[in-house]
């Protein structure tokens, strides 16, 4: 018994021995790479052998005290430094000094290395590293053991873009296994931190904190644990192929030199990712589709042109063309070119016609979006050459890997006819049917089905004839029967609404016309046909013209009962007695409406001789119109007629009225100009609330007076008002006015008012309602859209 277990002793440490070593020679790959190409540098350098140059870096690790991988890593990240991206070298940075050529030993010593050195050696290492990576999980973790763990990462995970634009996991290290069953694939309308990348082709960072406000899409535990975590996309040349995310366990703030090497580090991953997935027949195909012969031979297949269009990008990840990465055998474009010709050139360049329609813009949105593209029966016009070519076509576009994929069809006349009516019948719902007597059902286009509620049934074409009377409101239902009968007996047309409840339980309003189809013989009928339309929008709109004109009539009539009686008031204020007229003193006065019959305003005047003599004279203006306005013009008018009676002076009585309009809390505010005269010693005593100044007329020369202070009545309760006093002459004119004497639409003030002022000066005559006449005329009086007032007072 004991030779037999000695002899399976022996054969398991034979195959112990055996692991190791299988083990160790591939640890010794890892950077088998790292040194052979350090030793061509020293070869190259020294004019020495391979022995001679491996000799070297084992004098430099032994007077550096470091292993010799590592002064190889050295060696290659000053010799040749790896691009990170368009932006330069990893080690950008100042380098180690470059090892010198003398034989005796040198080269850099430990302590030496700068940052960017000691990334651009970790680069070296992580590429030959990665380089023996025989599985996408083993090329995860040799990633992270050799290039990511000194910077603290503590998980990894590497996706590949399908062409939906969706994110495949394929591989991962450090993320628990519970997370990697959830996330085995991203949608594209997801907004996550490898989604961004991906869609705006630049490196992504966040921070947990920042999730819930940054990415709202996350449900439950993101798929790369940590605190910090960065995504970048994943590029071979201008290709990409899909993302890359990192994690941190606790906060990180990466620099600049550290993004470069991320950035190196993810192209180096891209490259590596597709050659340990290429001979696998697991993972759906290739991981780019677009470029095998299989998928292109199915594109070649299709009777429509189809493109791939790869994106090409600014910097900062923008998507700023597209190039024509492959044209199937069906592409020939306006210009009669060939997928060979244009395979590999810029769209922009191609197709200006399509830069300036827009369509180009179109279709870099769905590069950038992922959201697709689709032109219906659009005119394309292209110039080649000087020629222009151009026709009807429908292009549609979707996301493809970074890219697009683009398709069209040109219409025929035929064709294009065929869908111009079938657009037309959508945009106007309206549908066809056709009932062959002898058939029991309808075949119906499929915008019957869309009226009805009911899509779905489209493809199917067909309607029973109880399903169809089924759809029918049930009061309808008889009226339609009849219409069948009628058509049946031999009618030639008919023509019916109806009601028809959706699938979806909507009731719309449907009219259906319908004509008889006679056979050979007489009297035969093969079938009965017709269309169908929606109308319930028209018999919503008749029901809401009808509500609308009866509420109009009913606006009419009450604005015309107001009307009549605002007028009624308002000739009643101006026809209450002024008093006797006083001797030495003509006064004179018009009040025009406006010519709208709508627009009832509230101008007013008033001229009342008062018992000691003087005479009140007054214009005045209330916001509005309507009854209100004329009724806050009588408010008015009345209060200053019994302020004038106890001998108030008229800053006086502008100030009281100013107060009771402001402690009523009225509704209106008020312009007024009120004065009183004494004709026996010639002076005006007047003042004003926000009005316009009297004009005066002295010596055939006219002029508008110095305008003491007022505000408007109603405006504030503190307003300050201050008479003045005007002394006249015999023969002197002064007339107060509202605005709607000068006012105008579409003209400034000033002019009104210098109009007033020449037609006031010209007229010569001694005659004051003479020269009232006359300025409204040539003022052209009465205002269309506001009242008008004027008064005017001569000494004699």
């Amino acid at each position: 018994m004991s030779e037999p277990q000695g002899e399976s002793t022996r054969l398991r440490d034979t195959i112990d021995r055996l692991r190791g070593e299988v083990e160790g020679q591939r640890r010794a790959m890892r950077t088998r790479a790292v040194i052979e190409q350090a030793k061509g540098i020293l070869i190259e350098r020294f004019s020495c052998t391979a022995d001679e140059a491996f000799s070297h870096l084992v004098q430099l690790s032994q007077d550096g005290n470091r292993r010799v991988v590592d002064i190889a890593a050295d060696l290659l990240a000053t010799v040749a430094p790896p691009d990170a991206d368009e932006g330069g070298p990893v080690a950008a940075l100042p380098q180690p000094a470059p090892v010198g050529r003398a034989p005796a030993p040198s080269g850099p010593r430990a302590g030496s290395r700068s940052v960017a050195g000691d990334f651009a050696a970790r680069y070296h290492l992580a590429a030959s590293a990665l380089g023996s990576a025989e599985a996408p999980d083993e090329l995860a973790a040799l990633l992270t053991e050799a290039a990511l763990a000194p910077l603290g990462v503590g998980a990894v995970a590497l996706t590949l873009l399908e062409p939906d634009g969706a994110l495949r996991l394929v591989a991962s290290h450090g993320v628990p296994a519970h997370q990697l069953s959830q996330w085995q694939r991203i949608p594209p309308s997801m907004s996550l931190p490898m989604t961004d990348a991906v869609r705006n082709g630049t490196i992504v960072w966040a921070r947990r904190s920042e999730f819930a406000a940054r990415y709202p899409d996350l449900k439950g535990e993101d798929l790369v644990p940590g605190e910090t975590v960065c995504a970048l996309p994943l590029r071979t040349g201008e290709r990409l192929i899909g993302a890359m995310k990192l994690g941190w366990p606790g906060d990180f703030h990466a620099d600049r030199p550290v993004e470069r090497y991320l950035s190196a580090l993810a192209r180096l991953c891209a490259a590596q990712l597709l050659r340990v997935l290429a001979p696998s027949t697991e993972e759906a195909g290739a991981p780019l589709p677009s470029g095998e012969p299989w998928f292109r031979a199915v594109l070649d297949a299709l009777l429509d042109p189809v493109l791939i269009l790869n994106a090409v990008r600014e910097t900062e990840g923008k998507v700023t063309d597209l190039r024509v990465e492959h044209a199937n055998a069906a592409t020939i474009d306006l210009a009669g070119r060939t997928g060979q010709d244009i395979t590999g050139r810029l769209l922009s360049e191609l197709y200006p016609g399509m830069v300036s329609s827009g369509t180009f813009r179109h279709l870099l949105d769905v590069a950038a979006t992922g959201v697709p593209y689709r032109g219906e029966a659009e005119q394309y016009v292209e110039v080649v050459g000087g020629a222009v070519h151009g026709s009807t076509m429908t292009l549609h576009a979707t996301p493809f890997l970074d890219g697009v994929l683009v398709s069209w069809r040109t219409h025929d006349e035929q064709e294009l006819g065929e869908h111009q009516l079938a657009q037309a019948q959508r945009l106007a719902g309206i549908g066809t049917w056709q009932w062959g007597v002898s058939a029991g059902h309808l075949d119906c286009s499929p915008e019957v089905f869309r009226l009805l509620g009911r899509p779905e049934r489209a493809a199917l074409g067909t309607l029973g004839l109880a399903e169809a009377e089924a759809v029918v409101a049930p009061a309808d239902r008889v009226a339609v029967r009849l219409l069948a009968e009628r058509l049946l007996a031999g009618h030639a047309s008919a023509t019916l609404e109806f009601r028809v409840v959706r699938g979806d339980g909507v009731t719309r309003t449907v009219r259906a016309i319908a004509e008889s189809v006679p056979g050979q013989r007489d009297g035969e009928l093969l079938a009965v046909r017709g269309v169908v339309q929606d109308i319930s929008a028209w018999r919503r709109t008749e029901r809401a013209l009808t509500e609308t004109r009866a509420q109009l009539a009913e606006q009419v009539r009450q604005t015309a009962v107001e009307h009549r009686v605002v007028r009624a008031l308002q000739h009643a204020l101006m026809d209450v007695p002024g008093g006797p007229s006083p001797s030495k003193l003509d006064v004179a006065a018009h009040y025009l409406p406006a010519e709208s019959d709508g627009r009832v305003g509230g101008d007013w005047y008033d001229a009342l001789t008062l018992p000691d003599d003087t005479v009140l004279i007054a214009v005045g203006d209330v916001s509005g119109h309507g009854l209100r306005a004329a009724a806050g013009m009588a408010q008015l008018r009345d209060a200053l007629r019994g302020m004038a009676f106890t001998g108030a002076q008229p800053d006086q009585m502008l100030q009281r009225l100013n107060e009771m309009l402001c402690h009523l809390g009225s509704e209106f505010i008020a312009t007024a100009v009120c004065g009183r005269l004494d004709p026996e010693h010639r002076t005006l005593t007047w003042a004003r609330a926000g009005h316009l100044p009297p004009l005066l007329v002295h010596d055939g020369a006219a002029r508008y007076l110095d305008q003491p202070p007022g505000m408007l009545l109603g405006a504030h309760p503190g307003a300050d008002y201050r008479s003045t006093v005007l002394d006249l002459e015999r023969d002197d004119v002064v007339l107060l006015f509202t605005d709607g004497l000068v006012e105008r639409r579409g003209e400034s003030l000033d002019r009104g008012l210098g109009r007033l002022l020449t037609a006031a000066a010209e007229y010569k005559v001694p005659n004051l309602r003479g020269r009232l006449d006359h300025i409204l005329r040539r003022l052209k009086a009465p205002n269309p859209q506001d009242d008008t007032c004027i008064i005017g007072l001569q000494l004699t």
